[in-house]
């Protein structure tokens, strides 16, 4: 605690009005107790001297008194005048005492002051460097309170009231029902609050913030709600930026996977020209006999059709795995997500030597997800069986899906060498691969790509080959009166 400032003049004009009751005591014939005037001097001196001086002061007044009396009536005991002296020396005696306890009493609550202001600027700093304020609002009536830093946050000056205008007029327009529907459970208390929404500032700045709240409850059962709004544009935004890292690497996956895939697709598009081909020359032959055959030109058109459609379902698959595009989340076929994954590897599953068996669970409910990223990452995982499986005999691929404590599970199982103890820590570590000419990514995409997707993979040898397995939550639909509550605003 900072030291008393003295102040000379005030002092000094102590010490002369001291010296003056002490003369009028001594000196003079005044049948009053002189001595009493001390207790002006010491609350004068109060604010002005420090606690010692303060007590050195009455010490002195006492004694004073006490030299007073003996140079008024030396050591003879006058009844009168003794009285007078030891009633002025009790009340000197009290007054010191009040105001030392006063001045004690005045510099802890001084302390504690100094300990709030320290405080609040330690807390304002803290919130100011991790962009989180603090507020209050009371229920029913909605009054708020709010930190200088809740205000910055919503785009208000520190010493902005707060209300709920103020919050909904910042709110960007599309997040003011789930505000609004936020703050009716507030003045509903209505237990905890956790809101992410969006803050549209004056100078078009779009802000991220985080509001979480609880209810307490005084003794009289008031329900007030404490809470705290952050900023999380910084989080969001990395995120976003993390998001499209992930998003063009996946891309840049797929494509390399089509350049390895290049023979195989040229040979699903080959299959349904050929069949064009055929189907129009023979339309031609049947077309140009003597007696032209309709029906079987006709039948050879219908071939062309269904060869041409089967062309253009292999383009467009080819197209949709080149193709870079924000992922689009829909109930899917994990049935159909297989089948097609098969179809589309049929030439590079042909031209190897092996046994393969599918296995569909029926009745499998659909899984929420990307049609696109799911596809690759089964690409990917059939991929890397078939290039464990080169060169090995006896070889059998199978694929299975199966419904699994809520989740929905897609296996690929090899025949190959199997997966080592010191690389099976290591499978889905970027850049981490056991084949000589891998870039090690194929595996890290996969397991992030299914990581964005609620679910998880995993690795295990199973002699003589490997597993690979995929789990993905099975989509639940909401009830509809769940989904019309969600819709209000």
């Amino acid at each position: 605690m900072p030291r008393r400032r003295t102040h000379p003049v005030q002092s000094a004009i102590l010490l002369l009005l001291t010296a003056a009751i002490f003369a009028a005591d001594a000196f003079t014939r005044l049948d009053t107790a002189i001595a009493v005037m001390y207790v002006v001097v010491l609350l004068l001196a109060s604010p002005v001297w420090p606690r010692r001086y303060t007590l050195a002061l009455g010490a002195a007044c006492v004694l004073l008194t006490m030299g007073a009396y003996v140079v008024a009536h030396g050591l003879r005991v006058v009844p009168s005048s003794a009285g007078r002296a030891l009633v002025s020396i009790a009340a000197i005696a009290i007054t010191t005492w009040l105001v030392i306890q006063r001045r004690q009493a005045t510099d802890r609550l001084r302390q504690r002051e100094q300990a709030l202001r320290r405080s609040q600027a330690f807390l304002a700093g803290a919130q100011r460097l991790t962009r989180t304020g603090s507020f209050g609002i009371r229920v029913p009536d909605g009054a708020m309170v709010w930190s200088e830093e809740a205000a910055r946050i919503f785009g208000y000056p520190g010493g902005e009231a707060p209300d709920m205008d103020r919050v909904l007029a910042h709110t960007l327009p599309e997040d003011r029902p789930l505000v609004m529907a936020a703050l009716r459970r507030t003045l509903a208390c209505e237990g905890h609050i956790d809101v992410a929404h969006r803050l549209l500032l004056p100078d078009g700045t779009v802000r991220h913030v985080h509001v979480l709240a609880e209810a307490s409850y005084d003794a009289d059962g008031r329900c007030e709600y404490l809470g705290a709004v952050t900023d999380v544009t910084a989080r969001v935004e990395a995120e976003q930026q993390l998001h499209a890292s992930h998003v063009q690497l996946a891309h840049a996956a797929r494509v390399s996977m089509l350049g390895e895939l290049a023979a195989s697709v040229a040979h699903e598009v080959n299959q349904p020209l050929t069949a064009i081909v055929a189907n129009a020359q023979a339309g031609r032959r049947w077309l140009g006999r003597a007696q032209p055959d309709i029906g079987e030109a006709l039948a050879a058109l219908d071939g062309i059709v269904q060869a041409s459609e089967r062309a253009g379902q292999v383009i467009r698959r080819i197209r949709a795995l080149a193709r870079r595009t924000e992922p689009e989340h829909v109930a899917l076929d994990l049935n159909a997500l297989v089948q097609d994954t098969v179809e589309l590897l049929q030439r590079e599953l042909d031209r190897r030597p092996l046994a393969l068996r599918v296995e569909l669970a029926p009745g499998l409910p659909p899984v929420m997800g990307d049609r696109i990223e799911l596809q690759q990452v089964l690409i990917n995982l059939v991929m890397n069986a078939l290039q464990a499986m080169d060169g090995l005999p006896n070889n059998a691929l199978e694929l299975r899906t199966r419904q699994d404590d809520g989740m929905a599970r897609v296996s690929v199982r090899d025949s190959g060498p199997g997966i080592a103890d010191a690389d099976g820590a290591r499978l889905f570590e970027p850049f981490f691969s056991t084949k000589a000419d891998g870039m090690g990514l194929g595996l890290p995409i996969c397991r992030s790509i299914v990581a964005r997707h609620g679910g998880r993979i995993a690795a295990r040898s199973t002699p003589p080959g490997s597993t690979f397995s995929v789990e993905l939550p099975i989509h639940q639909e909401a009830p509809i009166h769940e989904q019309q509550s969600d819709a209000l605003p």
